[in-house]
């Protein structure tokens, strides 16, 4: 049989799973947009690091150089990784304060 304090955290940790995955659904909807140093191409990513989408301009095709086409793209991944790393990290915080305030 459980304790009144065994119920409690219960509900608390069933909170927190709702919770949890209200701040994943949030995550998923952010976007992030990175381009890179020549404005050549652009990359957006989701608030869980993951790419949706990668643009790249005509005039850096039209260069035929690989290597600067393969450095722009890399700015721009790196670029929107860091800006989704660093929401996801803000929003994550929030819930790891909720975290630290629930009984042991």
């Amino acid at each position: 049989m459980l304790g009144g304090k065994s119920i409690e955290n219960f509900k608390q940790m069933n909170q927190m799973r709702v919770r949890m995955k209200r701040l994943e659904k949030e995550l998923e909807a952010l976007s992030f947009e990175g381009k890179s140093k020549n404005e050549l191409v652009t990359c957006i990513a989701d608030g869980r690091l993951t790419i949706q989408e990668v643009k790249v301009e005509d005039e850096l095709l039209q260069k035929n150089d690989k290597k600067l086409l393969q450095k722009s793209i890399k700015q721009a991944v790196n670029l929107a990784i860091e800006q989704a790393q660093k929401a996801a990290e803000e929003r994550m915080g929030e819930f790891r304060s909720l975290l630290s305030k629930m009984p042991g």
